[in-house]
């Protein structure tokens, strides 16, 4: 086996001016952890949902409830207006 012969010009290198970028993890794993942590929070809000033992509630009964706290919210606030 042969050695072989590398020359590098060595005249116009400069290490103080060399740099190499090197991307920052640091923000991408806090972002990684906090979306695991999320998840995590996310998925155990909705386990806890569905174990609750007490009985649901349509949709439109829900939607008929919170519409009447919206409208007795405008009549607050339009009484409070006038004064």
């Amino acid at each position: 086996m042969a050695a072989k012969t590398i020359d590098v010009a060595t005249m116009s290198f400069d290490l103080d001016t060399r740099k190499i970028a090197q991307p920052d993890c640091s923000a991408a794993l806090k972002r990684a952890h906090e979306a695991a942590a999320y998840d995590a929070w996310f998925r155990e809000q909705v386990q806890a949902s569905l174990n609750d033992p007490r009985p649901s509630i349509p949709h439109a009964e829900v939607m008929v409830a919170v519409q009447t706290v919206i409208d007795g919210a405008k009549t607050t606030d339009a009484g409070h207006r006038d004064a």
